[in-house]
């Protein structure tokens, strides 16, 4: 059956199960919906596969008993299926388009409840922030606004839990709330989670009296994994004082050295993440003290710089701009469900236009085919299908009535259409994310318009301060984003995380954009002569210039990816045991694949040494260089190089 009669045998099974006085037989329905096969057992599995595809677009198809052989019938209660009005002023409902054009989720659903919201003249826009939604992040929304149980799998151990909230914090998605396995409060990584999370039944999830979710908010890593706290002291040289000062807070200062160091002390819980979090550091930082953390230190960077080399395989010779094309074109190329994803978005898109064209009754063709992005022919193909679409007999005058002419679109059809359609878990985590990102902009009036449209929204999602955005302030952050407000130029010191080199540079600010936890300036580089990212926190110094930078000519924005592969960049790969197997997720993978004893081989874009030695330091000699031979010994040499400062 192709995806077109589907599409219309959806549309009708709607609208029939929607005008139902009674719950309808799977009978009945097939007698009622064309398209269903003649075979009981054919019929029913098309009929499980619609009704699965209707619940998972957000409508509420019910099921209850009735009299007779069949002991079940469905049908749609309109006051579930029509979204309650959010009473939204329009300052407030323009607050959530510049939200959803502003902030870049991965996927169109911010549009689409737009759309189901009526929302007009939604264009495209520069990013203001980039968060990357794992697949488990949506269900779990879902589950906080409906105070539901769930299930899961999280690095292998099942878990069942009561989630209070979610967190972006640190670049990482968090659900925090109560593990009923071991009757305590906790938090968990959402990339980690496994598998999609099974959603209980409304209401059956429990939490404690008086809890209070963020008492679970994970604090910094080295913090958590552990109850008793010690104290670590480091030493930190001129170049990453003043960052990591920004990061620890003023109350970890001991002293200021006269060359620029600094030492500072602060509580760590969890050796293992301060030791990756100190190698990220590089040569630029050594612990103090105690002596057994120091020696822990120690033992991991020899146990890198003594691990024997791999043997050196052919290089890949294929250049990095075809691996990464080749890589973005991989994953969505092996999609088994392309199409039931079409399907499933040619019936949200058709009910948001039959709903918006029985709001308006009439509107020219082209305003159509612009607030709908559909190229003229397809739209016509979309309404003339809707046109025969009704209920039960199908005769003229219960079909809904669509004219489309070769100027203009005219329908006719029922009140209750013009009602917003209720929003599914994706489109309502997509309306709440992007409101809570941008009020999470250090500026961000936290009583505006974007609150109070936030508020309203998650009053009726039942999500109330259920999803939360923390993101960094770096202290220059301000001025950036004044320059760029105001097109100044500017001359910065900076400490590039690729090279590890502190360089001047004179640059013409193009944007500023939070993307994975922490803000970046895209701005052109006249040292570069071409259009470069910089990190905010690694502005070291900026001096404003009285030249206006837009007297050059703009250069186009990279994208929204934190990491653009620019001149140098070469393809690396690696293996990686079982225990260092993390690097999947924290670094930009091109390719992978996994190895019979449990572990993987990745290929990596790599800009830059200092970045590869931060990777494998923190791998540590659970990584394994395979090709090409210029970067077999990054690690070891990196690994030696900082072991020389602790005199070793």
């Amino acid at each position: 059956m192709s995806p077109l009669d589907r599409l219309e045998r959806l549309t009708d099974l709607v609208l029939v199960l929607l005008n139902a006085k009674r719950p309808l037989t799977l009978s009945e329905l097939a007698r009622d919906v064309p398209g269903y096969p003649e075979g009981r057992d054919a019929r029913r599995q098309a009929f499980e596969r619609d009704k699965r595809l209707l619940r998972e677009e957000g409508i509420p198809l019910i099921t209850e008993q009735v009299e007779g052989p069949e002991q079940f019938g469905y049908r749609i209660d309109p006051d579930t299926f029509y979204l309650p009005d959010l009473h939204l002023t329009p300052d407030e409902q323009a607050a959530l388009q510049l939200a959803v054009a502003g902030v870049h989720l991965g996927d169109p659903s911010g549009r689409d409840a737009l759309a189901k919201l009526g929302a007009t003249g939604m264009g495209d826009a520069r990013p203001l922030a980039s968060l990357d939604p794992p697949d488990a992040l949506v269900p779990l929304f879902d589950a906080v606004g409906v105070r539901a149980s769930v299930r899961f799998t999280h690095r292998g151990v099942a878990r069942t839990m009561t989630p209070a909230g979610l967190w972006f914090r640190w670049g990482r998605w968090y659900v925090v709330g109560w593990d009923h396995d071991r009757q305590a409060a906790r938090s968990f990584r959402v990339d980690r989670i496994e598998d999609l999370p099974v959603v209980g039944a409304e209401g059956s999830g429990r939490l404690p009296e008086g809890f209070d979710a963020s008492s679970a908010v994970p604090e910094e890593p080295w913090r958590t994994g552990g109850d008793d706290a010690e104290e670590v002291e480091i030493l930190v040289d001129a170049i990453e004082a003043e960052r990591v000062l920004d990061e620890l807070g003023p109350a970890s200062l001991l002293e200021r050295l006269d060359d620029g160091s600094v030492r500072v002390r602060f509580p760590v819980s969890n050796r293992i993440a301060l030791r990756s979090w100190l190698l990220g550091l590089l040569d630029h930082a050594l612990v103090l003290g105690p002596p057994e953390v120091r020696d822990e230190v120690i033992g991991w960077l020899r146990s890198v710089a003594d691990a024997p080399p791999a043997p050196d395989t052919p290089a890949p010779t294929t250049p990095i701009e075809e691996v990464l094309a080749a890589a973005r074109a991989g994953a969505g190329s092996h999609d088994d469900h392309h199409a039931v994803r079409d399907v499933r978005h040619r019936l949200r898109r058709l009910m948001a236009i039959v709903g918006w064209l029985a709001k308006v009754g009439a509107a020219p063709i082209e305003e159509v085919v612009e607030r709908f992005g559909l190229a003229h022919d397809e739209l016509v193909g979309e309404l003339e299908l809707a046109a025969c679409c009704g209920i039960p007999p199908y005769s003229p005058d219960v079909l809904m009535e669509i004219v489309v002419t070769d100027s203009s679109v005219e329908a006719h059809l029922p009140d209750g259409l013009a009602r917003p359609r209720r929003l599914t878990p994706a489109e309502g985590f997509a309306l709440s994310a992007a409101a809570r990102t941008i009020l999470a902009v250090p500026g961000a009036d936290a009583d505006g318009s974007h609150a109070r449209a936030a508020a309203k929204l998650e009053a009726v999602l039942g999500a109330r301060e259920g999803l939360n955005v923390d993101l960094p302030t770096p202290p220059l952050l301000a001025d950036v984003q004044r320059l760029v407000g105001e097109q100044r130029s500017a001359e910065i010191e900076y400490h590039s995380g690729s090279s590890d080199e502190v360089t001047e540079r004179r640059i013409d600010p193009v944007q500023v954009v939070s993307l994975d936890g922490h803000w970046y300036l895209d701005a052109y580089c006249h040292r570069a002569d071409g259009l470069r990212r910089f990190r905010v926190d690694r502005i070291r110094r900026l001096v404003e210039l009285s030249d206006v930078a837009g007297a050059l000519p703009a250069p186009r924005p990279p994208s929204a990816d934190a990491f653009v592969p620019g001149p140098g960049t070469e393809v690396v790969r690696l293996e990686l045991a079982p225990d260092a197997a993390w690097v999947l997720d924290a670094v930009p993978v091109l390719e992978s694949s996994p190895l019979p004893e449990g572990g993987v081989n990745v290929t990596l874009a790599v800009g830059g040494t200092a970045w590869f030695e931060r990777v494998l330091l923190q791998a540590g000699p659970g990584a394994r260089v395979l090709g090409p031979a210029e970067w077999l010994d990054v690690g070891r040499r990196a690994a030696s190089r900082v072991l020389a400062r602790y005199g070793g």
